[in-house]
C-alpha cells in the first residue's frame, strides 16, 4: 500500500481521500482512525466484584486474548484480566479487521501479540505471547486461523 502526504499551511479544509480495490482489513482500520470509530471495550478488573469495580476502557491492541469461561468473557492483557460484557461473538465481529480471530469455541486472539507458533500432537498448534501464556488453537479452527493469518498478512 502506497501513503503519500501533503503538507499546505494554506488548506483549511483537512481531509484523507482513500483509493482502494477491495475493502481489506487495513482500509477499514483507516476509515476507523480517521472517523475516530476506533473499537473499545468496556471492562472491569476481574478480581473486583462488578458493582464496585472501576470500569476501564480497554484498547484492542493491548489485548492478548479473549476467553469466554463459565458464561462470563474476560480480556487478558500484560497488566491485569479485565471481565467485559461483551459477547464472544459480538467481540468476534467487533475486532475482526483489528487481528482478532476465533481459535476455539471459547477463544479470540490477537495475532499481533503472538510471538510464536508451535505445533503439537493431532495437529494442534500452540499460539504463545510474549507474556508467557499459550493457547490452543483448536483443529477445527486452524484451517480458518492459517487464512486468516495470510489474509492479514498481505495486507502489511
Amino acid at each position: 500500500m502506497k501513503l503519500n502526504l501533503f503538507e499546505d499551511k494554506n488548506n483549511l479544509d483537512e481531509h484523507v481521500d482513500i483509493y482502494y480495490a477491495n475493502m481489506r482489513p487495513v482500509v477499514r482500520q483507516l476509515i476507523d482512525t480517521v472517523n475516530s470509530e476506533r473499537p473499545t471495550l468496556n471492562g472491569r478488573p476481574a478480581d473486583e466484584d462488578l458493582d464496585d469495580g472501576e470500569e476501564v476502557m480497554l484498547d484492542p491492541k493491548e489485548i492478548y486474548y479473549l476467553d469466554y469461561i463459565d458464561r462470563k468473557l474476560f480480556a487478558y492483557t500484560r497488566t491485569g484480566v479485565y471481565r467485559l460484557m461483551n459477547t464472544l461473538s459480538s467481540c468476534e465481529q467487533m475486532l475482526w479487521n483489528y487481528g482478532f480471530v476465533r481459535v476455539s469455541k471459547s477463544n479470540l486472539v490477537n495475532i499481533y501479540k503472538i510471538k510464536q507458533l508451535k505445533p503439537d500432537v493431532n495437529m494442534r498448534v500452540y499460539a504463545s505471547f510474549d507474556n508467557g501464556e499459550r493457547i490452543c488453537i483448536n483443529r477445527s479452527y486452524k484451517k480458518s486461523f492459517n487464512d486468516y493469518l495470510l489474509k492479514m498478512r498481505r495486507l502489511k
